[in-house]
């Protein structure tokens, strides 16, 4: 008898069974595109080239990753994912003669003497962090000391890149974080206003939300710095300008480079511990509002159940007092005193009920322990 009910009770619904079949077939559809596209080595990527010895003028190309694998001495699996803007978590791959920069919709290939940058179009309001890269990316790679980069000029150019890519992501998050902490502190103060708390919860919530969104960007890029930082051999590979001189680092020589690295994942921690502490203020807000707002409604619903109890006492007696009102012969209409024995009556009735009710209202709203 319990096996039926069990059998029972884990049927499905026709429609449901479709709905589940039906988005099945759509996932190996698309998972079926998605496997044919990235391994198509004859798919065209735009690309913008900049080289080491030509004042480092951008040149556009259309190149196919078969091409830029043969290039840039990769493996074709190595850039499954070079052309999708949501590639999921960053990272730095290194590779004897190539660093390959993945940070949301950057993606850079660097070697000793040139840097590709793959041109890839951003997902709906999201920031285009290449068009970061690119304003200011010439005279960082020169070593411009009007960005204060008299250091950085000293760097092998692999290394510069690697600082402007590195910059750029921590600028764009750093200012993701500043105005969405500005507009955060604006909906925290005027959740305060009593004309506005709705509107500020609305706010509150949905700044909440972008502020997640930049602190899972922040750890993300914090993570693949971390792996790097964690990986001495790495690190040493990323001198290509001194191995292509044939001066090969050894695992421990890596001391510029692992610098370079710390202070981008100091900054990086700094704003995903930034947005979390200001993610516990609006949380805690929301949270504080949200209560006052359940508190307001209780306190609106239970008026509505008094009222209605003495509504209810108000009604019985009017209906008492209505049947003395009709049109039938009773010797209530030849007492003198009858009106007000009758007015008495159902005044005294309603409060009697309407305290009756009270009394069982409060009852029901103390907590059962």
């Amino acid at each position: 008898m319990a096996t039926s009910t069990q059998k029972r009770l884990h049927i499905m619904p026709s429609n449901d069974i479709k709905q589940d079949d039906n988005f099945n077939q759509e996932v190996f559809n698309q998972s079926l595109a998605l496997s044919r596209s990235r391994l198509n080595e004859s798919t065209e990527i735009q690309c913008m080239l900049f080289r080491l010895g030509d004042s480092l003028e951008p040149s556009h190309q259309s190149l196919t990753k078969a091409q830029i694998a043969e290039d840039y001495d990769l493996d074709g699996r190595d850039l499954r994912n070079i052309d999708l803007v949501s590639a999921g978590f960053p990272h730095l791959l290194v590779r004897p003669n190539t660093i390959f920069i993945s940070f949301f919709s950057l993606r850079l290939l660097v070697k000793s003497d040139q840097v590709l940058l793959v041109l890839l179009e951003p997902e709906d309001n999201e920031v285009r962090i290449q068009d970061v890269l690119l304003k200011d990316l010439r005279s960082r790679l020169q070593g411009n000391p009007e960005f204060g980069l008299s250091l950085s000029g000293k760097l092998p150019f692999e290394h510069r890149v690697l600082d402007a890519a590195l910059a750029a992501v921590i600028a764009t998050l750093e200012a993701e974080n500043v105005l969405i902490r500005r507009d955060a502190e604006q909906s925290l103060s005027a959740s305060q206003q009593e004309d506005s708390v709705h509107s500020a919860l609305r706010r509150l919530r949905h700044h909440g939300k972008r502020l997640v969104n930049t602190e899972s960007r922040a750890r993300q890029v914090r993570s693949a710095l971390q792996e790097v930082l964690g990986n001495d051999e790495d690190m040493a590979m990323m001198y290509l300008s001194d191995r292509k001189a044939g001066h090969a680092h050894l695992s421990a020589d890596h001391q510029e480079v692992e610098y370079l690295l710390e202070a981008y994942y100091k900054n990086a921690d700094a704003i995903a511990e930034s947005a979390n502490a200001l993610i516990g203020d609006v949380n805690r807000t929301v949270d504080t509002i949200q209560s006052v707002l359940d508190i307001r409604r209780n306190e609106i619903m239970i008026f509505e159940a008094q009222l209605e109890i003495w509504m209810l006492g108000f009604a019985v007696s009017t209906f008492v007092a209505g049947l003395f009102g009709m049109n039938v012969i009773n010797s209530f209409e030849e007492s003198v005193p009858a009106f007000g024995v009758l007015v008495s009556g159902c005044m005294l009735s309603t409060i009697l009920i309407g305290r009756y009710g009270i009394r069982k209202l409060k009852k029901f709203r103390r907590p059962q322990l």
